[in-house]
């Protein structure tokens, strides 16, 4: 039970590079599959380790509700540099029964957090709701910025429509976000996702499916690439709100603990009614992102010295489908 709530967290392209082993009774460690990974699209496991942060905020608050107290160790091997070995346990979590232990308020919403990536309605979001949203977490070295006005808005959605222009345009980056997506026709798997979670409309997927269908493998790559785009360019620009996670730097220890953070802020935004959609492709490594990165950090007034881990889109949507998950066993070693 614990594993299968903990799987109910988010990663790119819903990978879900996860693995567990039990070493001993009452101890579990989770690492990197070495399978799971996007070396185009995050060649330095940015992406890959809030994931794990992500999981690792799951996994605490499905023990909770379980009675089961733990405790978790990052890096139990040591904390890793730049380069991350994939054979050390990202975090080493012992479990114990307590029945006293707290439960976490959010439990009941691991099974409603979802990405939708709809059109969002043109809805404002209370100052109430803003306020619930910013108490979300209590990490103080890990703030949240939230900016709803219109101008602001408008301004950032350009960035993102240029910054996934700029990430598409790599063919290795492309080909490896294709691979996890099931454009041509919806097929079964359990991980990726499909057009109907793209958030394109019925007819719309369609009458993609149709045209793809019918078209040279080199005008189907062409005919995605402007759907995406296109559908970044329509995401972005009905944001009610636009979020963001930092850190004071980038070490590994605060990527984890942004995904934490980040897990927390999508589950009170379930809780809420809320939609949310991380629009990363601007936080991207990848060649010709970093002038545009920079242009971002500027409007938002945030110092070089930090580092945005997350930014995400936030409004009122109609529910969209779960992506499908592994089986828990899919994931013990």
């Amino acid at each position: 039970m614990l594993v299968a709530g903990a799987l109910t967290a988010p990663s790119p392209l819903n990978i879900q590079p996860w693995l567990i082993r039990f070493p001993a009774p009452g101890r579990i460690d989770l690492f990197i599959d070495p399978d799971r990974i996007l070396p185009a699209l995050d060649p330095y496991f940015r992406q890959i380790l809030i994931s794990h942060g992500a999981f690792l905020e799951n996994l605490d608050i499905a023990a909770r509700s379980c009675g089961i107290r733990t405790d978790i160790t990052a890096f139990p091997a040591g904390w890793p540099g730049a380069r991350l070995d994939l054979a050390d346990p990202v975090a080493r979590i012992d479990i114990t029964d307590d029945r006293a232990v707290e439960n976490d308020p959010l439990a009941a919403a691991l099974s409603l957090r979802c990405t939708n990536r709809r059109l969002y309605r043109d809805t404002a979001i209370s100052q109430d709701t803003l306020t619930h949203l910013s108490d979300a977490y209590d990490q103080c070295f890990i703030p949240m910025g939230l900016l709803s006005d219109r101008g602001s808005r408008l301004a950032i959605a350009g960035f993102l429509e240029r910054a996934t222009v700029v990430e598409l345009a790599g063919e290795e980056r492309f080909r490896e976000l294709r691979s996890f997506l099931a454009a041509t026709h919806p097929e079964p798997r359990v991980d990726g996702y499909g057009l109907p979670h793209l958030g394109l409309s019925p007819l719309f997927r369609f009458g993609a499916r149709l045209r793809m269908a019918l078209l040279t493998e080199e005008r189907r790559d062409a005919f995605l690439k402007e759907t995406l785009i296109r559908l970044a360019r329509q995401q972005a620009a009905t944001a009610a709100v636009y979020g963001w996670i930092t850190t004071t730097g980038n070490l590994r220890i605060e990527q984890l603990n942004a995904g934490r953070a980040f897990e927390r802020v999508a589950l009170t935004s379930a809780s809420l009614g809320l939609s949310l959609q991380p629009m990363n492709q601007i936080l991207s490594d990848c060649p010709g992102m970093e002038d545009l990165r920079h242009e971002l950090y500027d409007f938002l007034s945030i110092p070089e010295t930090r580092t945005i881990q997350m930014f995400f889109r936030i409004g009122y949507a109609a529910r969209v489908p779960h992506t499908s998950r592994r089986p828990a066993e899919s994931i013990i070693r």
